[in-house]
């Protein structure tokens, strides 16, 4: 994969994190989905490289704290909007005694929720990228007219030669309904280059028995480049029919799962668009994953990220 204009945009919802720091104290900082992706984009490639990140904020403080945050970081906010009604969604993290993570969410008045109201600022974010990242949960918090704006400009943004990655990133709460979540993942995935989910959303959005199901479901539309993450089991792949088994031979005693399968993303993208090869890639990638979980919250160290990316 080649860099034509040396620019990748993710789209999402940046959150609030609040995680206990053992002392009684609550730790903040600003996470996402998406946003973990670019945190890891931004790491793994040099300042050449514009890493941009779309969504919609507030116009009170905190949403200017994670304007600041994105500035400071060399995350891109050009394609950022405004909203004067509304501000951004809060999460917590709850760890269980394995590291296991759950969250608890304040997201009623997210302006994330209308980033795809305007057709044109999105039109104009995704224009001359090599690479749109987006997941199923910046699809699930819009509405359908959202959703369609999305569809729109991600048909357009590929036949300038985008590449587009997905991860379904299944979360049922999120979604009005599972026919929408159902339409939807049937339309990216005609139109993704990289499908990155993980085999147990897709046990609970589909239904799948085993990852040839997911395979079978997702090439069946047309996606060539299918990577299945699975926690410590192997990581399965499909590139062009041919089918991948690698062994995750990094594994560690997790402190903190949160943001461990969108470092994967993050990384596996920033290695394939590097010239690398799947298995090396997703190596790469299981390496990150591994470090993040051996930290707390999302998002981790970048000389950490690096190191762990090119041990």
């Amino acid at each position: 994969m080649l860099l034509n204009h040396s620019r990748i945009i993710c789209i999402g919802e940046c959150m609030v994190e609040f995680y206990d720091a053992d002392d009684g104290s609550w730790h903040r900082g600003f996470a996402g989905d998406t946003l973990n992706v670019a945190w890891v984009l931004r790491a793994l490639f040099n300042e050449q490289i514009q890493i941009d990140y779309l969504t919609r904020v507030g116009s009170d403080q905190v949403s200017q704290d994670m304007l600041d945050f994105f500035e400071s970081m060399g995350i891109g906010a050009d394609f950022i909007q405004t909203d004067l009604d509304r501000t951004v969604g809060v999460y917590t993290i709850s760890l269980d005694g394995s590291g296991e993570r759950s969250f608890s969410y304040w997201r009623g008045e997210s302006a994330a929720k209308r980033l795809a109201s305007d057709l044109s600022l999105l039109s104009a974010a995704v224009r001359k990228t090599d690479m749109i990242y987006l997941s199923g949960i910046t699809a699930a918090i819009v509405d359908s007219k959202g959703r369609k704006n999305i569809m729109s400009c991600l048909k357009a943004a590929k036949a300038n030669g985008s590449l587009i990655a997905y991860d379904p990133n299944y979360r049922k709460k999120l979604w009005s309904s599972w026919d929408s979540m159902q339409e939807f993942t049937s339309e990216i995935t005609k139109l993704a280059d990289i499908m990155l989910p993980t085999f147990g959303d897709e046990v609970d959005a589909f239904f799948d028995e085993s990852k040839e199901d997911t395979f079978s479901r997702l090439s069946s539309r047309g996606c060539s480049e299918i990577v299945i993450k699975d926690g410590a089991n192997p990581t399965e792949v499909m590139f062009s029919g041919d089918k991948l088994k690698i062994e995750v031979s990094c594994a560690k005693t997790p402190i903190d799962t949160t943001g461990a399968g969108d470092s994967f993303n993050g990384a596996y993208l920033a290695a394939r668009l590097q010239g690398h090869n799947i298995r090396t890639s997703v190596q790469r990638a299981q390496r990150v994953s591994s470090y993040v979980v051996m930290n707390r919250g999302a998002l981790v160290k970048h000389e950490i990220l690096q190191n762990a990316f090119n041990e």
